[in-house]
């Protein structure tokens, strides 16, 4: 009886085990979870101009600018244009009283043309004289030279006489806008007294201020950009100074601007380039990384199918703007240059090529087509705030 339990027992046990094994060995296997590698995308390096400008403050004035002054003294007796007024050259400003001087003047000429007659008339007597050898040649040459001096001083006359005359009308000296006039009718003017300013109707002036760094990159005939308000106008640098301003520091530099009829004196933006390069290899500052100073980027290496490996690459900079940066060397146009990061990428990670930009940037590469205009960039520094 014992030993029949004993038997039972034993079967249960191997039932027991053997229904575990079996359940382990039935049991569906457990899906692994696979985890995708980081998807990259690669840009390549394009040819363009990049273009470093600085923003700087500077006034308008006239290219032709004339001081207009009493060349006599006198009462005002007629105004005939006013502040603001456009003027053609010899167009009439205003009228001064100076008779006075204009009568003393005339008196003097027909004084000295009285003169001039006697002289000549004596001239003449002692020529017959001469002639028959009544007199000597040389008292004759003594009454010649004393005509000729009463001529001059007939011409010495006329000349004050319709100086004048003309001084005592004051007109615009060339084409222009008069401005600062302070004449009042009636009022007495001293001879000397500036009694307006005309303003040339020709090209205007910009005059502004540039840092000894900023010279060392302007040039005659440099062109300059100028902004105000909504309109743009163009002009080109005609003079740079070579003489520092003692008070700001600053040397002062003018250009002409085009088509332009800015008020006198305004205030404008301007923009001039100190630095630039053309048909050179250009990135995006955004993919630049610095290992103690020095700039590399990652590279992406294809492998096989839609995978690659990331490469770190180190590379040398030149002109950098704000947003893309010259390549000197370290680059071919071949390079694939990672342009998407995340924390999961490094130096020798493996990656998931975005087969859609790297077909796009091979397409390229094979065609040869580059559009040097899309890598141009106008990198405008901090406004200044300089004044001219």
């Amino acid at each position: 009886m014992k030993k029949g339990v004993k038997i039972v027992i034993v079967l249960l046990i191997l039932l027991g085990v053997a229904f575990l094994v079996g359940r382990r060995v039935l049991k569906p296997k457990e899906e692994v979870e696979v985890t995708q590698l980081p998807l990259a995308t690669g840009i390549s390096v394009e040819k363009g101009d990049l273009f470093i400008t600085e923003s700087l403050v500077g006034t308008i004035e006239a290219s032709e600018q004339y001081a207009l002054a009493s060349k006599v003294s006198g009462e005002v007796l007629e105004i005939y244009a006013e502040n603001g007024a456009e003027l053609k050259k010899g167009d009439k400003i205003a009228r001064l009283d100076n008779q006075k001087q204009i009568d003393a003047a005339k008196y003097t000429l027909e004084q000295a043309e009285a003169q001039a007659k006697a002289a000549s008339d004596a001239r003449n007597r002692l020529a017959s004289l001469q002639a028959s050898g009544d007199i000597s040649t040389q008292d004759f040459e003594a009454a010649d030279a004393q005509a000729k001096a009463a001529e001059a001083q007939v011409k010495a006359a006329k000349l004050n006489y319709d100086t004048q005359v003309e001084f005592a009308t004051i007109t615009a000296p060339a084409d222009g806008v008069l401005q600062n006039s302070i004449l009042v009718k009636d009022a007495m003017i001293p001879q000397g007294t500036q009694i307006a300013s005309l303003m040339g109707k020709g090209k205007q002036q910009l005059v502004f201020s540039a840092t000894e760094e900023l010279m060392k990159n302007l040039s005659l005939g440099q062109e300059v950009k100028v902004e105000k308000g909504q309109e743009q106008y163009i002009g080109s640098i005609t003079e740079i100074s070579g003489v520092m301003n003692a008070q700001t520091g600053l040397f002062n530099v003018k250009a002409n601007l085009e088509n332009s009829a800015l008020p006198e004196g305004s205030r404008v933006k301007l923009t001039v380039t100190k630095d630039s390069r053309t048909g050179v290899n250009l990135l995006p500052l955004s993919v630049i990384y610095y290992d103690n100073g020095s700039p590399y980027v990652y590279l992406l290496e294809k492998g096989e199918g839609e995978n690659g490996t990331i490469k770190k690459q180190f590379i040398e900079l030149g002109l950098q703007g704000e947003e893309k940066v010259e390549i000197l060397s370290g680059l071919s146009e071949k390079d694939l240059v990672v342009s998407s990061w995340n924390n999961e990428m490094y130096d020798g990670a493996k990656v998931r090529l975005n087969s859609s930009e790297t077909e796009a940037s091979s397409d390229e590469k094979t065609t040869g087509e580059t559009d040097s205009s899309t890598g141009a960039v106008s990198s405008a520094a901090t406004e200044t705030g300089k004044e001219g």
